[in-house]
């Protein structure tokens, strides 16, 4: 590659030099704009929990206001019926009351102002409930004095209520002090937030000045970076072919650790939980049923739960390692895999198998199996589909699976890297030269495809 005439180093010793210099602008920018942001969700949050508390503050007030008013008219009207149902009222609020009061003491600020405003209030609260209690143990309002019993509890009451709205008026008055507060420092961010906004903007003009400028810089090694891709084209071939192998050992190290967890599952799990059923059904038997009687129900329930334990061990085999695919071929298998989905989504199901197995190794059959499996979960999970169809064949000298539904679909350039399920279909084909296939649109379902070469995958299996 030729050499740079010397006359152009200083030129790009500035362009570096103005380069790193925006781009520290710019940094110091985009932090500013958070710190800012950040300063003014601050505030409006603090604006909102001012708002929630002082609801909260003033609530609690109302509360007292509600439960004296009830306790009151418990009282009244017990002392006009005498049925003692009426003071049910009267009770709850006296278990109430000094709750509600000790809650509203912690609400207070440590002034005097508001430490006065307690002591009244809890005052008025002690004389009224001294006053509805003497009532009550009177059990009547009596002939004497009952006037002027009647005018004192007013005023307790008028008095109560004038000290908890002077009260509720002080903790709105702070409230608003505090929530103008929080207004006036937002209104401020927001004026900092624009200036900052307005600086990033010319500072992204100059970036865009600059960026012109390097794209000419960059035509100028074109020609290197194209050798240099040549090269990491070759080894990225390399890789890959290193990385397929690899995958294909993990694929066939996955299923036989998966075999043996099935193994392990059904010879140990299988026996414990076998074993306690059977103990237990013993043990249902074998007590006196007077002596039963009160637990029946708990038994019941163990045996449904060791009941469930077997089936959702079975089930868990059956995913590890399908047993009719082993045992009666791809086709059964198949019907099996299809017949379980419709149940459980309740999806509509057509099936297109052949009548008899197909010659396929137990490798071929278990990579077709577990297309199926992933597409009928992926159906279930995501797909909403109505209707599913399932087809197996053989023409061409190739097996062919296709699965079909109407579901709600997606578009399968913009599946993420991170969707294995559709990676591992396409994997287990590549394994034995075949092809699958995934075509699908949002609203107008999806239909994957695989093709399995019988005498490809013969050799392969040999």
């Amino acid at each position: 590659m030729p050499e740079q005439p010397p006359a152009t180093e200083p030129r790009r010793s500035l362009g570096r030099h103005w380069r790193g210099l925006l781009l520290g602008l710019g940094a110091a920018l985009v932090s500013a704009l958070l710190v800012s942001s950040h300063w003014q969700a601050t505030a409006s949050l603090g604006a909102l929990r001012q708002l929630q508390l002082q609801a909260e503050r003033t609530g609690r007030l109302d509360s007292l206001l509600i439960q004296l008013v009830d306790a009151e008219s418990g009282v009244r009207g017990y002392l006009l019926s005498g049925e003692r149902a009426y003071l049910e009222p009267y009770l709850n609020s006296l278990a109430t009351l000094d709750y509600t009061l000790e809650d509203i003491r912690q609400d207070l600020a440590p002034t005097p102002e508001d430490q006065n405003a307690l002591a009244q209030i809890r005052g008025l609260v002690v004389l009224k409930k001294r006053l509805l209690a003497d009532a009550v143990n009177r059990g009547q309002l009596g002939p004497e004095g009952s006037a002027d019993r009647a005018a004192e509890g007013r005023r307790y009451m008028n008095d109560l209520r004038k000290a908890v709205t002077e009260y509720k008026g002080r903790i709105l008055a702070r409230g608003q002090r505090s929530f103008d507060a929080s207004i006036a420092h937002v209104e401020a961010t927001r004026w900092v937030v624009a200036i900052l906004a307005g600086g990033a903007l010319v500072l992204l003009v100059l970036l865009f000045t600059m960026g012109q400028r390097q794209l000419r810089l960059r035509e100028r090694i074109a020609d290197l970076l194209r050798r240099e891709n040549r090269w990491l084209d070759e080894l990225v071939q390399e890789r890959t072919a290193e990385l397929s192998e690899l995958a294909s050992y993990l694929t066939r190290t996955r299923e036989t650790e998966q075999a043996r967890l099935a193994r392990e599952l059904h010879d140990e799990l299988g026996a414990l939980l076998t074993a306690a059923r059977m103990d237990t059904a013993w043990l249902v038997r074998k007590l006196d049923p007077d002596a039963l009687a009160p637990h029946r129900e708990r038994f019941d329930r163990l045996l449904e739960t060791l009941d469930q334990g077997i089936s959702l061990k079975r089930r868990i085999i059956d995913d590890l390692q399908p047993p009719l695919l082993r045992e009666l071929g791809l086709v059964v298998a198949l019907r099996s895999l299809a017949e379980d989905f419709a149940e459980r989504s309740g999806a509509e199901l057509h099936l297109d198998l052949p009548e008899g197995d197909l010659p396929l190794s137990a490798e071929g059959a278990l990579a077709l199996y577990r297309i199926a499996q992933e597409a009928l979960t992926n159906i279930r999970r995501h797909a909403g589909a109505r209707t599913v169809t399932v087809a197996l064949s053989c023409k061409d000298e190739a097996v062919q699976l296709r699965i079909e539904d109407d579901g709600t679909g997606f578009v399968p350039a913009r599946v993420g890297r991170r969707h294995y399920g559709l990676a591992g279909m396409r994997h287990r084909m590549q394994m034995f030269s075949g092809v699958c296939e995934i075509d699908s649109r949002p609203g107008a379902g999806t239909r994957i495809r695989a093709r399995l070469p019988l005498v490809v995958e013969s050799a392969s299996v040999s």
